[in-house]
């Protein structure tokens, strides 16, 4: 009986650690990279080179407040984790002066 029990907290312990070690293969391939294929801004295209989806995010927020827009939700319909623009947000963005 003591054998059983120790044969099934180790098979226990051995689920635990694969379940808690598992990453979905979209997070494992590259967390930090920028999800749009295309990118039609300079500023963001250049941004995702030097540092990825952090980089290019820190480059909207420096143009948001040089810009003195208040909400990314002026451009984008859904943030993280896609960041899916509106149908006018380039527009705006060049509006601003964006390139």
């Amino acid at each position: 009986m003591l054998k059983l029990g120790m044969l099934a907290s180790i098979a226990s312990i051995i689920g635990v650690l694969a379940f808690a070690s598992f990453t979905p293969p979209a997070v494992a391939a590259d967390a930090g990279a920028c999800v749009h294929a295309e990118l039609k801004t300079e500023l963001v295209k250049k941004a995702c080179e030097k540092g990825g989806q952090k980089e290019a995010k820190e480059a909207m927020k420096a143009f948001m407040k040089e810009k003195k827009i208040k909400s990314c939700n002026e451009c984008h319909s859904k943030l993280a984790p896609k960041y899916e623009l509106k149908t006018d947000a380039l527009e705006k963005f060049q509006k601003l002066g964006g390139k």
